[in-house]
């Protein structure tokens, strides 16, 4: 079950998404963690563990606040539209996903 969430990220502007700390909490991501991004087509998969088949994995710092910035290798992958911030707890993951 994917939960959706108010948090939308622009892709080419500032590069970051803050991520949720009831989230932060269940998924045990900690300020100061590091967290795995990946790329699959034209969505972000944000993970504590690993990223599963993606085109582009890059680590990535969360800063206080759950602060998270997408790294530019793979924000410039992205179309030009709002992404929404997805929340997957059965895989304890994040996704940001183009808004239709």
């Amino acid at each position: 079950m994917i939960i959706e969430t108010e948090k939308y990220y622009i892709p080419n502007k500032r590069r970051v998404i803050l991520l949720p700390i009831a989230w932060r909490e269940e998924f045990n991501i900690d300020v100061e963690d590091h967290v795995l991004i990946g790329l699959n087509e034209n969505e972000i998969i944000i993970s504590p563990d690993s990223v599963l088949e993606t085109e582009f994995t890059k680590p990535a710092k969360v800063y206080k606040k759950g602060e998270l910035t997408i790294p530019k290798s793979i924000d410039e992958h992205l179309e030009q539209k709002p992404h929404q911030l997805l929340v997957d707890p059965v895989n304890k993951c994040f996704y940001l996903s183009p808004v239709n």
